[in-house]
């Protein structure tokens, strides 16, 4: 590629901080990318700058203090300062179940206006952008009245039949319908804006999204982001650990890839309109259906085959034939994302072994300072 340039492609990335956006900041600076990230505090955005500058001294990265996004005009100021950004990835939409607030104020309100507010502002301002790629979610396409049911294939063309009336009367459902309405609301606002917007919008609708952290000191806290924190549940079991070992449970895929399938759409203009859906051990190659379904035990298998030194020290599980109870996770296929991208998805245990090797690796030097 073109280097030269790639360097005066500008690119905003809501959310810059987070699990997801670390690794797409990753692969838009080794492709040497001119990145703008929106973070929370000002400490943040120095700790990654002067991190990514450790891996990429040329790397070209700012960043911005935007402390709500679902603020109305949170994407103004930024958007006047860099006219010339080219591309937007969104993938800011905090959430964290048990925050203690309303639903509405915890999941639907950060997702719904956070995304309305970058596409109001990127049509009203941003008149060079090419390009507008969305984090959705898995949540947007499952049916959960279909989980096990193997003559219901979740595909990209699937949507979640949930409403918010019936999704808010808990946390799991209120997050999955607020990353549905979210998405919704994109799809929405490109065609009853068609005739006034320059921009494609493609979404990316990964399921639990397992891997290492970008830096390590992604690992210092004590409790990481909701999906990496199963792989660290396993690693905090004990062989006398209860269960239960079918829970938690879902379909995978790996953030390396997340964060692939986010920087493509600005280099292939055939993804334009599409829904990205990225699955452990799919691609036209492997073909593989069942790979990226999971549950506590196929974690703490793939650590105890994987990491001869972890046997005897966590939890073997309890399950002996797994097979009923992955049988009963969602079915899918993703050949369309496949065909589109010609990515190859990571298999589950490829992740699940990097991401135990990197904390392993961290706990060792721990011990050792």
């Amino acid at each position: 590629m073109n280097s030269s340039l790639q360097a005066d492609e500008k690119v905003l990335v809501t959310g810059a901080s987070g699990f997801i956006a670390l690794h797409i900041l990753d692969v838009l600076l080794s492709e040497r990318f001119h990145v703008i990230g929106t973070v929370r505090s000002k400490d943040k955005g120095e700790k990654i700058k002067k991190s990514f500058e450790e891996l990429y001294p040329y790397a070209q990265l700012d960043f911005e203090i935007v402390p709500d996004v679902a603020a109305a005009h949170a994407f103004d100021g930024i958007l006047k300062k860099y006219p010339d950004i080219k591309h937007i990835l969104h993938t800011a939409s905090p959430f964290s179940f048990g925050s203690g607030k309303s639903m509405e104020e915890t999941y639907l309100i950060p997702a719904t206006h956070g995304t309305r507010n970058i596409l109001e502002s990127t049509k009203n301002l941003g008149k060079n952008v090419k390009h507008v790629v969305i984090t959705s979610s898995f949540a947007s396409i499952l049916n959960l009245d279909r989980e096990g049911d193997s003559s219901f294939i979740h595909t990209e063309k699937t949507w979640n039949p949930i409403t918010w009336d019936i999704a808010k009367a808990n946390e799991i459902t209120s997050y999955i319908a607020s990353k549905k309405l979210a998405e919704e609301l994109s799809w929405k606002f490109l065609e009853e804006n068609k005739s006034d917007v320059n921009f494609t919008i493609t979404t990316v609708t990964p399921p639990y999204v397992l891997g290492p952290q970008m830096f390590d000191w992604g690992l210092e806290r004590s409790s990481l982001n909701t999906s990496a924190e199963i792989v660290n549940q396993a690693l905090q079991s004990t062989p006398a650990s209860k269960g239960p070992f079918d829970v938690p449970n879902g379909v995978a895929c790996d953030v390396r890839d997340v964060a692939l399938l986010h920087m493509l759409p600005l280099r292939n203009e055939n993804l334009a309109g599409h829904r990205l859906f990225p699955i452990s051990g799919t691609g036209l190659k492997q073909r593989d259906y069942e790979d990226a379904k999971f549950n506590l035990q196929r974690v703490l298998d793939v650590m105890n085959t994987k990491f001869p030194e972890l046997r005897g020290k966590i939890s073997p599980g309890d399950i002996k034939d797994n097979k009923p109870y992955l049988d009963k996770i969602y079915y899918y296929n993703n050949d369309e994302t496949c065909q589109l991208t010609g990515v190859e998805f990571k298999p589950f245990d490829v992740t699940i072994y990097d991401s135990t090797k990197q904390i392993l690796d961290y706990e060792k030097l721990q011990s050792k300072s």
